[in-house]
């Protein structure tokens, strides 16, 4: 893993030729005509870079660390990764887990820090569930699921009649959940007590678009309460959105991943998609 900061990933891509990386984590693209190599081996993180081995004397990219670059520059299909934490932290706020062909790369922002890395490689929808289910075990760490009955609410409704704790105790009084139901999905919204982490899926290209990138329609979120792991996804039935909310294990949160990326534009390829230039 290299652990740099945005001036660090700045020069990486200058000394790269590397334009646009993660627009999505809010990291503004390089502009070859007016940012040369010099000046990027003028700023005082270069020598960081050296003393790291990242770069060399000359300024040539260490060849592991240019193939990750590679990889968020040409990404295909990833997950964008959103961390809201009490005030402890978790380490990360926005995290990019992109693949480009049969690699997947792992860039994690937190502040100014960044925070770069293989995540592997998957040749089928199995490995590269797999490969992901890893990635936010590590990012998110392990918690038990909480003890509760999952509950079904319609997400149209919910939006249309919730704007502050009182309305949103109220739904749920009247969508006939249980008091530990309600008590549960309460301390889930409480953002002092608990922590939430939305994934939503990315596909880049398609239909002779190839610089387009499409954001998912669906959302998963994990949800860490004092009184365990909750998971909480969206389906579609009917002609009608529906929020299902219910205990989280990893196993039950790598298949709603699964079945988020399902739902880009690739459908079942999402894992083996090629982007068209």
């Amino acid at each position: 893993m290299l652990t740099t900061t945005l001036d660090g990933l700045w020069a990486l891509q200058v000394l790269s030729g590397i334009e646009v990386l993660a627009p999505e984590l809010g990291l503004r693209p390089h502009l070859p005509s007016v940012e040369s190599t010099q000046m990027a081996l003028a700023h005082p993180v270069a020598d960081e870079l050296r003393e790291a081995g990242v770069i060399s004397s000359t300024g040539e990219v260490d060849q592991t660390v240019l193939e990750w670059l590679t990889v968020l520059s040409r990404r295909e299909v990833g997950l964008l990764l959103h961390a809201r934490t009490p005030t402890t932290g978790s380490g990360f706020e926005q995290v990019l887990l992109a693949r480009f062909a049969q690699w997947w790369v792992s860039l994690e922002r937190c502040g100014i820090l960044i925070r770069l890395s293989g995540a592997g490689t998957a040749d089928s929808e199995r490995s590269a569930g797999g490969l992901i289910q890893s990635q936010i075990d590590r990012l998110c760490g392990e918690k038990s699921p909480a003890q509760v009955k999952p509950m079904t609410l319609d997400a149209t409704e919910l939006l249309a009649a919730v704007r502050d704790r009182t309305t949103l105790r109220s739904f749920l009084r009247e969508c006939g959940l249980e008091a530990d139901q309600v008590g549960s999905l309460m301390l889930a919204v409480d953002g002092e007590r608990s922590a939430q982490f939305s994934l939503v899926a990315l596909q880049s290209g398609g239909a002779g678009r190839p610089a387009d990138a499409r954001i998912g329609s669906a959302t998963v979120t994990i949800i860490d309460t004092p009184q365990g792991r909750l998971l909480s996804e969206h389906a579609y039935r009917g002609g009608r959105t529906w929020m299902i909310v219910g205990p989280a294990s990893s196993s039950g949160i790598a298949a709603a991943v699964q079945r988020m990326l399902r739902r880009l534009p690739a459908r079942d390829d999402w894992h083996c998609y090629r982007k068209v230039i």
